[in-house]
């Protein structure tokens, strides 16, 4: 959360990773990736980049530790919502797995109840309604 927040002060979306193994409709999440990337202010908006070679040494550090992305996470300036860049180019790519949005840069933690969450399905990304907190248990600034 600290990193979302520190690039958020200069104005700039942070995307994270959250990786681990799933177990039934369980995900434990093992690990918490900020992998390199590009942070842009662009005219209509925000975005970031993740390089091909970022993305091959995750998938790289993936397999050998056997886990996949469960969660990717970032932040928006404002509103908490899945733009059409996020619809289109995700990290996470597995059915069931979440991309969560956070509003204002993360401001207000994990606690916030203006936290966009999706889950991805066959026919895309769909909003869950609920708070996060029905999706996730957060343990500090990690996840559990």
């Amino acid at each position: 959360m600290e990193a979302i927040r520190a690039a958020g002060v200069n104005g700039y979306e942070l995307f994270v990773i959250w990786s681990g193994t799933p177990d039934g409709d369980v995900f434990t999440v093992a690990e918490v990736h900020i992998p390199d990337q590009v942070s842009y202010k662009l005219g209509d908006g925000l975005c970031v980049r993740i390089d091909g070679s970022e993305l091959h040494r995750l998938n790289v550090w993936l397999y050998e530790a056997q886990q996949v992305v469960g969660a990717q996470v970032h932040s928006h300036p404002r509103d908490a919502y899945h733009s059409d860049t996020d619809n289109a180019y995700p990290v996470a790519t597995l059915d069931g797995s979440l991309s969560i949005v956070l509003p204002y840069f993360g401001r207000d933690g994990w606690e916030s109840d203006e936290i966009a969450a999706y889950r991805l399905g066959r026919d895309g990304w769909n909003r869950v309604s609920g708070p996060l907190s029905d999706l996730v248990e957060v343990v500090g600034d990690g996840v559990s």
